[in-house]
């Protein structure tokens, strides 16, 4: 997001597009840029204010409030990594548990793989490619959520594959039932909890620049990302049959056939994961960001500042 000029009059700010004006009527002050962000910072006994608080009736009073930090402190960092790597090590315990070509295709396998991508590109962004972050938390998000959700709402003993082998793998049985959807709601909901300032920031930028369709769209969209997880375990068996040299494994028999030896999914619980995870996100995208009014940033997601307006209070934060 490009930078937008902000000034700070130490109690009191204006919005960006005055910058110009404010410049024009200081009259030859020497008014430096900060040391920090693209802002100014004046003292009050400075005599633009003066002048400038009679000739500007846009200036509200704020409050400066603690400096927030959105990057990773290092005990967040190796949390995650650790969540990551508890996800990782319960995916590859169910992929060990039947050849290959049977247990991707379960929908505990599907879902776990949308779920340690989501955590991957959501530490990796945040860390290192902050340009990916809005996508991550705009996009991808709604998958994540349906994710867990399905899991929650179906359960993760669901064996949704054909003639299943039983196979012990190293991976088996280490954390295959310690990291259980009710675990990886709980981890996701954590590291939300601990971002939620940067998410919240990242959701009122897009919002700013979206149109009310596309934000209406969005909310349809989060609901409908379970769908899109189900509809590809659904075609899994279609696909399986094109898998070069297991054509043998599957037995040669129809895709139709394959599909239907699989575990149904009950609709109400469909929708139950439908509603769940499509509300959780339509409801963070909605008021996680209502509060906001500018943001304006040194260097995206690494420094800046956002003001918060709440009724007739407004706030100044500094974002590190």
């Amino acid at each position: 997001m490009k930078k937008r000029p902000l000034v700070i009059l130490d109690d009191y700010f204006v919005k960006d597009g005055q910058l110009s004006e404010l410049l024009e009527s200081s009259n030859g002050i020497d008014i430096a840029w900060a040391s920090k962000g693209d802002y100014f910072e004046i003292p009050s006994d400075n005599p633009f204010i003066k002048r400038l608080l009679s000739t500007h009736t846009t200036l509200r009073r704020w409050t400066r409030t603690s400096a927030i930090q959105v990057t990773y402190s290092t005990w967040l960092y190796n949390i995650h990594l650790a969540i990551i790597a508890a996800v990782g090590a319960r995916l590859l315990s169910g992929l060990t548990a039947a050849p290959l070509i049977y247990s991707l295709g379960t929908l505990v396998t599907i879902c776990l793989c949308v779920v340690l991508s989501y955590h991957t590109l959501f530490f990796v962004s945040l860390n290192y490619r902050p340009a990916w972050f809005e996508h991550t938390v705009v996009y991808f998000s709604p998958f994540a959520w349906a994710a867990i959700w399905l899991l929650v709402c179906i359960g993760d003993r669901e064996t949704s594959t054909v003639a299943v082998v039983d196979m012990d793998g190293p991976f088996r049985g280490l954390l295959d039932r310690r990291v259980g959807p009710l675990a990886l709601l709980l981890m996701h909901i954590f590291v939300w909890y601990m971002r939620r300032t940067v998410i919240g920031i990242t959701v009122f930028e897009r919002k700013v620049r979206a149109s009310a369709f596309e934000n209406w769209s969005h909310r349809m969209y989060s609901v409908l990302a379970a769908l899109a997880i189900v509809f590809v375990w659904r075609i899994y068996p279609y696909l399986a049959t094109f898998w070069d040299g297991h054509v043998s494994d599957m037995e040669r028999k129809p895709p139709r056939e394959l599909a239907d030896e699989r575990s149904q999914i009950g609709v109400l619980r469909l929708i139950a994961a439908m509603l769940a995870s499509g509300g959780t996100h339509a409801i963070w995208y909605s008021f996680i960001s209502y509060a906001y009014h500018m943001v304006v940033w040194k260097e995206y997601l690494r420094e800046g500042l956002a003001v918060w307006v709440v009724d007739d209070s407004v706030m100044c934060t500094k974002l590190h």
